[in-house]
């Protein structure tokens, strides 16, 4: 019994660091991407970049309530998590930024900590690296939009044994995500009062089961200083629109993973998923094209499920997408919102939507990664290669 139990904690240690892998390079890429906004436009200004930039370092207290998205996760609603953020983060204050965007982005990490207010979930601790673009509303205030995303150390994990009734998640290392927007006053030269309002998402992305994930919506206040702070840009923003002239873009992909899942008798293993998708994409502003697409994929883990619950269905599915696509210089953040047009399955209904990184190697050839998820349970993470033409 010990050793099958020390096979299994083993197991769990390679899946976790598997995982663990894989998320940081999230982080890498999103670092990379953060950079291409400075890479964007080289003018004289831009050239001095870094001396624009205004460090800051903040500390606050959120605190919210769980979102029991499922009947599997209902032992969880009525609990309040309350939890304690700091951050470090680069303020861009130059020229080259206001251009691309009317505002003064701002990146870095955070380091989060968090009693979800039940024993089933446990408590976390969590990094992530973050962009929040701010846009000035006034001498002394500034609207921002904040998307962070990283890795969680969670405490109660579901073992079948000790903690049989957290079906949130199955891994102490998950991927966090987080999106909020809020709202900074200045207070004198060096202090800053942050309120914002946040929605806050754990899960493995389907990498392990049960994943049902943790979804909580927070409010938060934070305090944040600047040593060493400087008036903001003021000149004319450009108003050159050249982009109106590039024609739509099309892409090809393939795409696909090794999803974990179980065979028709049970046995844990990595099955196959594999698809194509085709895209075209028009340009409407300087950071900004809409996108709509189509694709199909064959899930093998799908077709095992099927056959274990007796459903005589297709593991095929295919879908049309409406979205949405940030140029970060050779970074493409995208957003999509679908439709299944073909679906034979029972499991989720027919809308979902993709949330995806990709980058340009050159001007044809692109790679990335891309999440698909129904509501809020996150499906599988998949690879890609594209051909743009």
């Amino acid at each position: 019994m010990r050793h099958g139990r020390s096979s299994s904690l083993l197991k769990r240690s390679v899946e976790m660091y598997r995982f663990c892998e894989r998320w940081l390079f999230l982080w890498l890429i999103l670092h990379l991407l953060s950079s291409g906004i400075s890479a964007q436009k080289n003018d004289s200004t831009g050239l001095h970049a870094n001396l624009s930039k205004i460090f800051n370092i903040s500390a606050g207290m959120h605190h919210g309530f769980i979102f029991a998205h499922s009947p599997l996760v209902e032992n969880t609603k009525g609990a309040n998590p309350t939890g304690i953020e700091i951050s470090f983060s680069w303020q861009r204050n130059d020229a080259t930024a206001w251009n691309l965007c009317n505002c003064f982005p701002r990146n870095g990490v955070l380091i989060a900590y968090y009693d979800y207010d039940t024993e089933v979930l446990g408590k976390s601790i969590s990094a992530a690296y973050f962009l929040e673009p701010n846009y000035k509303l006034g001498k002394k205030s500034f609207f921002s939009i904040k998307g962070a995303a990283g890795l969680s150390y969670l405490t109660n994990p579901f073992d079948s044994i000790e903690n049989p009734t957290n079906q949130s998640y199955s891994a102490a290392i998950n991927g966090y995500l987080l999106i909020g927007v809020g709202l900074w006053f200045k207070l004198s030269e060096h202090w800053w009062l942050n309120g914002s309002a946040n929605y806050q998402h754990v899960s493995n992305a389907g990498l392990s089961q049960p994943n049902k994930g943790i979804n909580w919506p927070t409010a938060s206040i934070a305090i944040g200083y600047q040593k060493n702070p400087r008036p903001y840009y003021s000149g004319i923003r450009s108003t050159e629109k050249s982009w109106k002239d590039n024609p739509p873009r099309w892409d090809a992909s393939i795409f696909g993973i090794a999803k974990k899942g179980s065979d028709e008798n049970g046995n844990k293993k990595r099955l196959p998923l594999l698809g194509f998708s085709i895209q075209g994409s028009k340009q409407v502003g300087r950071i900004n094209m809409l996108t709509l697409g189509a694709e199909i994929f064959y899930d093998e883990g799908l077709r095992m499920q099927l056959k274990r619950d007796s459903i005589n269905a297709s593991a095929i599915k295919s879908g049309v997408a409406f979205g949405h696509e940030f140029l970060l210089g050779k970074f493409l953040f995208s957003q999509r919102l679908g439709v299944y047009i073909f679906d034979q399955t029972p499991y989720y209904d027919r809308i979902y939507h993709r949330w995806g990184i990709h980058y340009m190697m050159n001007r044809h050839w692109g790679v990335g990664f891309h999440l698909l998820a129904h509501r809020h349970v996150a499906d599988f993470i998949d690879i890609r290669l594209s051909y743009s033409f």
